[in-house]
Order: structure tokens, then C-alpha cells, then sequence
């Protein structure tokens, strides 16, 4: 931060396209929801400038994590293929910003086809 005053270190908390079963495939013992908690816990206590996590655990982190930035992927545009994303845990871009998300990231949404074109649609999506 001494060099770049805008600089700012975010923690990953779990993938978005894992789900409980696979996350216990890696070793682990705890839900996808504890285990989250706890990441989100650790990157408060190290000082972490915010979080990555699923927007479906955006309410669970903004009790922990006040006045962090919480980054939301697997964004996906409404009737966009859920492609390689558990679909339990990706949302639309208005529901991430809707849940407390402070940003989202999206990719192939965007990406894929008439960028364009997905961008009128992004922004229609967020009205």
C-alpha cells in the first residue's frame, strides 16, 4: 500500500462452483455456510480490505465483515447458462448488489456473443 494507495487485498472464502459434497471431496469438514464464516472471520482478524464469496452467503458475511468489500462471482445475466457454476450458488447482478454485495464479477455473461449487446443487457437487468 506504500506504493499503490488504492491497492486493496481481498481473501477468496469458497469457490462458487463448489457445493457441500464437493468441498468435502477436498478434505473438508464443514458446510460451505461455516466454513465461509470462518473465512470471513480470518480475513477481518489479518486485516483484509474485503472478501470474495458467493452471493448467496453475502448476508452471513456483512454481519462479520462491516465496511469491507464483498466481490460476488459466478454472475450470471437472467436465461444465461449456468455453464460450469453450481447453481446453487451463482445469482443475477441486481440480486448481488440487492444482497449487500459492494461488487460483482461477471464473465462470460458479458463476454460470450455481442459484448455489446450484453451490456444493454446488464444494464437493463440492473433497473
Amino acid at each position: 500500500k506504500k506504493i499503490n494507495k488504492k491497492l486493496k487485498i481481498l481473501g477468496v472464502t469458497v469457490l462458487t462452483s463448489f457445493s457441500d459434497q464437493s468441498l468435502k471431496k477436498t478434505g473438508h469438514t464443514k458446510s460451505i455456510n461455516n466454513l465461509v464464516v470462518h473465512q470471513a472471520k480470518l480475513a477481518k482478524s489479518v486485516g483484509l480490505d474485503g472478501i470474495v464469496c458467493s452471493v448467496k452467503e453475502v448476508k452471513l458475511i456483512k454481519k462479520i465483515c462491516k465496511n469491507m468489500e464483498i466481490i460476488t462471482p459466478g454472475i450470471r445475466l437472467p436465461g444465461d447458462n449456468v455453464q460450469d457454476q453450481n447453481k446453487n450458488r451463482i445469482a443475477s447482478p441486481k440480486s448481488a448488489f440487492k444482497n449487500g454485495a459492494t461488487g460483482i464479477v461477471i464473465g462470460r455473461s458479458i463476454t460470450q456473443g455481442s459484448i455489446k449487446k450484453n451490456f444493454k443487457k446488464l444494464i437493463k437487468s440492473l433497473n
